[in-house]
């Protein structure tokens, strides 16, 4: 599997993994200061806040209770990617001294038409997926439109929650999947590895005090799975990139639910969300988007994942 002999295109060394998160966490933590003053400076502001804290605020980040609106929290929120990006990129750069381009594919470069791609099929299967959702629950689903606030929004979500999502899959797809799957031979491996790290990761969610801990893994760890899946199939992150995009996109600007970690504008809200029911309706979607991609690119078998990759590490 090529995707996985990236790494040796530059210095693989297993201690260069552990100080690239980490420069990336302090890059994260960097980047929640401009929150943080934001909300501090709120909180402080107006006595009557008082009984509310920076925890419990983070906890279910509802900024109409400070006195932010959703589109500035939003804009706050994601300015955390943007420092954890940055960070990331050039420790990357720094210590692995190889093309950044070298955790999409072999190709080094984007392939902006299955970005695209994928981005179109999965916000369509997402939009139907969420009208069965509807069609059984129509009293949870509520509709609002403020031209104004939903332009702004717009702007947001389609210029910073790439870089958000991106981040992600550059970190959990491309550079953990391929530094675990250069020294371990089984692509099944890498792939569990990282969806579990990927939910272990959003386990600090709001949603998950919200909804339960175990509820809400279920849906992250089978995101991460099928992410990871589609990345090692077609063997470059272009469609996970894609499909990651459509997912937050679609959460920020069509539909957001009561309890979530974001909480903007969005055309629709719902009230009350079911994460089992949620689940199932994303594990089926994902095997519809699986089988339409296999047709169109001409995947290998699954059993692939289970077969040992021919890797050189260097790790």
């Amino acid at each position: 599997m090529q995707f996985f002999n990236l790494p040796n295109s530059g210095i693989n060394k297993w201690w260069m993994y552990p100080i690239v998160v980490l420069v990336t966490f302090v890059g994260y933590n960097l980047g929640m200061v401009p929150l943080f003053i934001a909300v501090m400076r709120t909180l402080d502001s107006d006595p009557s806040l008082n009984h509310i804290t920076l925890e419990s605020f983070l906890s279910n980040p509802n900024w109409s209770t400070i006195g932010i609106s959703n589109n500035i929290g939003l804009l706050l929120m994601l300015l955390i990617f943007v420092f954890a990006f940055a960070s990331f990129y050039f420790i990357f750069i720094l210590l692995h001294k190889r093309a950044f381009t070298s955790l999409i594919s072999s190709k080094r470069k984007f392939n902006w038409k299955k970005i695209f791609f994928a981005f179109t099929l999965w916000f369509v299967l997402g939009c139907l997926a969420e009208y069965i959702s509807f069609y059984f629950t129509p009293d949870h689903y509520t509709f609002h439109f403020n031209a104004r606030k939903f332009a702004v929004l717009f702007i947001i979500a389609i210029t910073l929650l790439p870089i958000q999502t991106s981040m992600e899959e550059f970190l959990f797809r491309g550079y953990l999947m391929q530094g675990i799957g250069s020294a371990i031979s089984r692509p099944i491996i890498p792939l569990l590895i990282t969806s579990l790290l990927f939910g272990l990761i959003h386990s600090s969610n709001p949603e998950v005090e919200a909804y339960g801990l175990l509820q809400m893994q279920c849906y992250y760890v089978s995101a991460g799975i099928f992410l990871g899946l589609i990345t090692l199939l077609d063997e470059s992150l272009d469609l996970a990139l894609g499909v990651h995009a459509a997912t937050n996109i679609f959460g920020a600007l069509i539909l957001s639910y009561e309890g979530g970690a974001l909480q903007t504008n969005s055309l629709f809200k719902t009230s009350v969300l079911d994460p089992m029911f949620a689940t199932i309706l994303f594990i089926v979607t994902a095997i519809i988007f699986v089988f339409i991609c296999y047709k169109k690119y001409d995947w290998p078998s699954l059993f692939v994942l289970f077969s040992k990759s021919e890797t050189v590490s260097t790790v």
